[in-house]
């Protein structure tokens, strides 16, 4: 029970971090969609928490934003 706590979490901060970096660049699904290469429906799944999303992707997100992705432990 801990670890599926634990993933959803991590995943709720995903979700955060990419509404939050979306709306401060002003773009909407669509256009964050458009400037890395994947559908809509995507970027909604990623944003509720729903989306597996991959190192790779948030590297495609930070990139269109032309910010540095920064991956740490705690």
């Amino acid at each position: 029970m801990e670890k599926q706590i634990a993933y959803y979490d991590q995943q709720f901060d995903y979700a955060t971090a990419i509404i939050d970096l979306r709306k401060s660049l002003n773009l909407t699904q669509q256009q964050l969609a458009d400037r890395i290469g994947v559908p809509q429906p995507t970027i909604a799944r990623w944003e509720t928490g729903n989306g597996n999303i991959t190192m790779k992707n948030m590297e495609k997100i930070a990139h269109a934003a032309n910010k540095k992705l920064i991956i740490g432990f705690a």
